[in-house]
């Protein structure tokens, strides 16, 4: 039986991502990967995120697409 690759499998260390159903826009970088779908990231920008680090789920965050841009906070 052929192995299917998890969800979000695509979210890397290094990666901008974009927090979900956040009230305002909150983005920040993959710094760790951690077991069971969970990873570390620093946020860069959001009133109660940033210049904090935290660990989410996968299902609490999205990559953060090109065609989104770059984003000053």
């Amino acid at each position: 039986m052929p192995l299917t690759p998890p969800p979000h499998s695509s979210i890397r260390t290094g990666d901008l991502i974009v927090l979900r159903n956040s009230r305002e826009h909150t983005e920040g970088y993959i710094i760790a990967t951690l077991p069971g779908g969970q990873y570390k990231v620093k946020w860069v920008t959001g009133l109660g995120y940033r210049d904090r680090i935290t660990t989410v789920t996968a299902d609490e965050i999205r990559k953060k697409t090109e065609q989104e841009g770059v984003h000053d906070g």
